[in-house]
């Protein structure tokens, strides 16, 4: 099966089973994560939530969509105790997982929705922030769920795809930096691959398999053109508050050194429904606070 044969409803089944296999499950329910793992969702995190603060007078409202075991969801209801904080996911394990974790840590009362991104975002409610924590590389149409979800937004609400992967992914340079510094167990599973596929040895579903066909997290394994997205995203009336592309994950001297050598694989949309009178102001100030907050170096487009 080809990705252009595959129905946006198949890889939502195909995404149904893999987050209720157990051996992901296990994964999510027993892994913790380094405290500065994934360090961009703090700093950008915070640095929006300052900048909305002095634009509305409400109580905030955010929504995690596909948030799973909800790191997005905990990181704001931390941040901001008192804010309107909601979960969605389709996956009822991952949001068991999701309900411990706010019980051992006492975070705090979070609404959970068990529901598809496309469901529930025909719900007439409104947010200030929409969160999608790499989920957008789920779907086949990225842009039809990105505007879908800005019909939600408050006139002053932004949308945030945050660890999402581009087409670096997919480069010499990448997977020879990923190589030298993953596990043993990942180096003997990529070169055996690699033997296997050179010397002809996987033909067919094989060969797929070997190339990481998994509908579910195929646009993973290609990565995303985030430069083409942006560009559809704005000819479908989004405007694009920051677009930004950084080493994502890892130890903080791995991410320094993928920095280095320009292996900025990950990339994060903030994305508003209107164009603000102010617009060029305010993502200025974003891209400065979250200068100052991350360890790394990014791009900014």
């Amino acid at each position: 099966m080809g990705w252009r044969d595959v129905s946006e409803e198949e890889i939502l089944q195909a995404n149904i089973e893999k987050y209720n296999n157990e051996h992901i499950l296990s994964y999510y329910r027993d892994f913790k994560e380094p405290r500065y793992a994934y360090a961009e969702y703090d700093v950008i995190f915070s640095a929006i939530l300052q900048m909305l603060a002095t634009r509305s007078e409400h109580k905030l409202r955010v929504v995690d969509m596909c948030g799973g075991a909800g790191k997005s969801a905990f990181i704001f209801k931390k941040l901001v105790p008192q804010a309107e904080v909601t979960l969605v996911d389709l996956s009822e394990k991952m949001l068991d997982i999701a309900r411990q974790r706010i019980r051992e840590e006492n975070i705090g009362e979070i609404e959970i929705v068990q529901e598809d991104a496309f469901t529930f975002l025909k719900r007439e409610r409104e947010f200030d922030i929409i969160v999608f924590s790499s989920a957008i590389h789920h779907f086949k149409d990225p842009v039809n769920l990105l505007n879908s979800a800005a019909k939600r937004l408050s006139d002053h609400g932004v949308i945030i795809t945050i660890a999402e992967p581009n087409g670096l992914t997919k480069t010499k340079r990448y997977k020879t930096l990923a190589f030298l510094f993953c596990c043993w167990a990942d180096k003997m599973t990529i070169m055996k691959r690699t033997v296997d596929r050179g010397m002809g040895l996987l033909t067919g579903e094989a060969a797929a398999a070997a190339d990481d066909f998994d509908i579910a997290e195929y646009q993973a394994y290609k990565g995303i053109n985030d430069l083409q997205l942006e560009y559809d995203l704005q000819a479908a009336g989004l405007n694009t508050l920051l677009h930004m592309q950084y080493p994502a994950g890892g130890e903080p001297f791995m991410t320094k050194i993928m920095s280095l050598c320009k292996l900025h694989w990950a990339f994060c949309l903030i994305l508003t429904k209107k164009l603000w009178d102010d617009q060029k102001q305010v993502a200025d100030g974003l891209q400065n606070r979250i200068g100052e907050g991350l360890p790394f170096k990014f791009n900014c487009l």
